[in-house]
């Protein structure tokens, strides 16, 4: 594991756990999505060390929401609240206003998706 993402996922041990979902909830926008990411699969926690698919075999019950660290510019990626609206770094993931399938995510993708996002880490994610 990358040294800085190391550091990163031994501080947050937080990844079951996340304060505004369950597992297999869903926000009502999400069915009028499509998901536009799949196999996200990052060696490090840079964005340069990911891949991923844009086709998909996912359903939205695999759609990931993640939680950053405060710190915020802009980028192809936000995150968005139950309505559709800012969710000020936690919510539901969309890649260009699309959901973001859960296969090949990990820590490292989190932060990498965090980082390019302008935030400076992230707390928790789950699908």
């Amino acid at each position: 594991m990358d040294s800085i993402a190391g550091v990163m996922v031994s501080c947050m041990v937080y990844r079951p756990i996340f304060q505004s979902w369950t597992y297999g909830e869903q926000f009502g926008i999400q069915a009028s999505l499509y998901i536009g990411l799949d196999n996200v699969a990052c060696s490090s926690g840079s964005w340069d060390s990911c891949t991923f698919r844009t086709l998909e075999n996912c359903g939205h019950s695999e759609d990931v929401h993640l939680n950053c660290v405060p710190e915020v510019t802009s980028s192809s990626f936000t995150i968005v609240n139950e309505a559709g609206g800012d969710g000020q770094g936690r919510g539901l993931l969309l890649f260009n206003g699309q959901t973001v399938c859960d296969d090949s995510f990990s820590d490292n993708s989190a932060t990498a998706i965090c980082g390019l996002m302008g935030y400076s880490g992230f707390q928790s994610w789950t699908y």
